[in-house]
């Protein structure tokens, strides 16, 4: 019986000595803002940054970016100019990744988006979720009101200094 208590408390300490190294944590991580505002019809950059706490190498092989909607478009030009490679305690940002693109006649409203860059050679990948907050485009009628109304404000205010310059 003490015999077995011995075998099992000598594994026991075996695996827990094991264990760290075996479920060692991804040391990449993948930031981006939560949320990004843009007006339909616009456009709005995504800064970033993607780092490597740890060993080993993380390759940049590709990417992706998805959006919950077809009307949300984007261009990752600007991410070409990330390292192949982020070595051990490489950090790569905060700087544009992408930017995203939305179309005049997406409804306004919150949409959700993902960005994944893949290491092909170790078979890992980071992703990174975030929000476009799409707001409505001022009408072209709010605007005239608008300037109307600054404008009778200028032209009202310029007769009271002539009346007062004029007693």
């Amino acid at each position: 019986m003490k015999t077995r208590k011995l075998i099992l408390s000598t594994f026991a300490v075996a695996l827990l000595a094991v264990m760290p190294a075996v479920a060692q944590a991804d040391p990449v991580t993948l930031t981006l803002p939560g949320s990004v505002i843009v007006t339909a019809g616009g456009s709005v950059t995504v800064i970033g940054t993607i780092a490597n706490g740890g060993a080993p190498d993380f390759n940049i092989s590709s990417w992706s970016i998805n959006f919950g909607d077809p009307l949300l478009t984007y261009n990752d030009l600007a991410f070409l100019s990330s390292p192949l490679v982020l070595g051990a305690g490489e950090t790569y940002g905060p700087t544009a990744f992408f930017d995203v693109f939305a179309d005049l006649s997406l409804t306004p409203g919150t949409y959700l988006g993902t960005f994944t860059v893949f290491d092909d050679i170790l078979q890992r990948s980071v992703t990174a979720t975030f929000q476009v907050q799409v707001e409505p485009v001022p009408e072209p009628i709010s605007l005239v009101l608008l300037g109307s109304g600054l404008g009778g404000l200028y032209v009202a205010r310029r007769r009271k200094r002539k009346q007062e310059g004029n007693t």
